[in-house]
């Protein structure tokens, strides 16, 4: 009796895991590589910077402060339109929800405007306008001071402007950025004229 060899049996499972097991990890590697590649270009190419306000012009409507003697007393009326710009330097739109500015004197507040919500496209400008009307009631604990940069002949005032939003990268990676503006603006007293403005601009992402 002739003992017949049994041919072995393909081993067909086992080409097929490991075909299964190399597409899976080319799968994760080209993840992976996308991944990578999408932070390089977030914190690169699609970095969000600084949004800057821009303070355009400053227009005063009233009538210029003065002081009354013998009995002391000083009339103001002023409010202050202010035209500015918002530029957005990234490569995705700003979306902004509603801002504020603020209006001082010697530290304290006496004046206040709110900002609408809008949306500046990438790498454009988007006009923001005011109007601070100035409330003479807020000026009681600086009276004296008030009465002395008006006699010297010009008024300094402060504006802070702070406008919360975010920046969108590829429409799904949202920044959030708070955009911020501290302005000085001196006014005239003789002549009721803006003298001089000047405005630092801070962002924090």
């Amino acid at each position: 009796m002739t003992d017949t060899a049994t041919p072995p049996k393909p081993k067909v499972k086992s080409k097929a895991k490991r075909r299964c097991l190399c597409a899976c990890l080319g799968c994760c590697i080209v993840i992976l590589l996308l991944v990578i590649v999408l932070v390089i270009l977030t914190f690169t190419l699609f970095r969000v910077r600084d949004p800057s306000i821009t303070l355009t012009s400053t227009r005063l409507a009233g009538v210029s402060p003065r002081v009354s003697f013998p009995a002391v007393s000083i009339q103001l009326n002023i409010t202050l339109d202010i035209i500015a710009s918002v530029y957005n330097p990234n490569r995705a739109s700003f979306t902004h929800d509603s801002g504020q500015t603020n209006l001082t004197y010697r530290g304290t507040q006496v004046g206040q405007a709110i900002i609408e919500p809008g949306r500046i496209p990438n790498h454009g400008s988007g006009p923001i306008r005011l109007s601070l009307t100035v409330d003479a009631a807020k000026f009681a604990d600086n009276l004296a001071t008030l009465i002395g940069d008006v006699i010297n002949g010009s008024i300094t005032f402060e504006t802070y402007t702070r406008i919360p939003g975010r920046v969108a990268i590829l429409g799904f990676i949202k920044h959030h950025a708070v955009a911020r503006s501290t302005c000085s603006i001196v006014i005239g007293v003789t002549d009721f004229k803006v003298k001089s403005q000047e405005c630092d601009n801070e962002t924090s992402l």
